[in-house]
């Protein structure tokens, strides 16, 4: 059985898909004024967009919890394409859904939260916009309804085989084998994905675990053991190829972390060195695929 009709089997493919109503709009009239009075050659100097609700906790709401929602499809989920849909493990599909169907129902009361007060609060940012209220830049409130939407839908994971073409045996061979190349190079991303997050706790943990030569501790958010904590628990999940070598490393970690407090780490230097000791004997022990790019100079060199 090839990688990806493996792959094919213990996961699929989920998109979410979250839109809002910004309540921003280009000004172009303050726009003309601005590059005018800078004596720019060129309208298209600037650019002046403004808030059409200059104070408003119902929108800012939706709009930090959207922010919220993405975070948790992309910590629940592996990357696929560059764009859109992402690899979800089926073990984790029946939590995922749970997860997101919560969210939505939370995305829609701070939504109907907003609406049962927007023409209210239209008649409020004519006072807070002063001479930059125009009230035909603000939509009837069912027109802003219809710009709110949440939802999450599911395909599976599609293998070589779905190349079912009228067309000669040579070009569907070539067909097949160009997507087989482009699934296992997204497998190995989405594989070096698991790597990344593990050693991206593993390299927090090791940080913020230091004592000083004076003594001084660095101060940690209990986060940085329970977030490390759930991390493990998910990458059972997300270990998708089954790789050993992974799983030994996410297993290392969570017997280091088990039955450790955050306060014992701060109060305990005994169990706050031992724990660090741990931590850079794991991170010594493997190949995380994650290339050091910075030069001797300290500055950081994109290619």
């Amino acid at each position: 059985m090839s990688t990806v009709a493996g792959i094919a089997r213990a996961a699929l493919l989920v998109d979410l898909e979250i839109s809002i109503y910004s309540g921003r709009k280009q000004d172009k009239r303050t726009q003309a004024e601005v590059t005018q009075s800078k004596g720019a050659a060129s309208k298209r100097a600037a650019s002046v967009y403004k808030s059409l609700f200059a104070e408003c906790k119902e929108l800012d709401d939706i709009n930090k919890f959207q922010a919220r929602v993405r975070a948790e499809h992309y910590r629940m989920t592996q990357p696929w394409n560059d764009y859109g849909a992402r690899l979800l493990p089926t073990s984790l599909l029946q939590n995922y859904k749970q997860t997101m169907n919560r969210l939505e129902a939370e995305f829609d009361l701070l939504v109907d939260k907003f609406l049962d007060k927007y023409d209210t609060l239209v008649a409020s940012a004519a006072f807070q916009l002063g001479t930059l209220f125009d009230r035909t830049e603000y939509p009837s409130r069912n027109q802003v309804a219809n710009k709110f939407r949440m939802h999450v839908s599911f395909c599976p994971l599609p293998t070589s085989g779905d190349f079912r073409l009228d067309i000669e045996a040579e070009v569907q061979r070539d067909l097949i084998d160009q997507y087989e190349k482009r699934a296992v190079a997204q497998v190995t991303a989405a594989t070096q994905d698991s790597w990344t997050r593990l050693y991206n706790s593993l390299t927090r943990l090791s940080d913020r675990l230091v004592i000083e030569e004076d003594g001084k501790k660095r101060i940690f958010h209990d986060t940085i053991v329970t977030g490390a904590l759930e991390m493990c628990e998910l990458l059972t999940h997300m270990n998708v190829l089954k790789d050993p070598s992974l799983e030994k490393a996410r297993r290392k970690l969570e017997e280091v972390l088990s039955g450790v407090t955050p306060k014992e780490l701060r109060e305990e230097d005994g169990t706050r060195l031992d724990t660090k000791r741990k931590v850079d004997e794991i991170l010594a022990a493997f190949d995380w695929g994650i290339e050091d790019d910075s030069t001797t100079d300290g500055t950081t060199e994109q290619v």
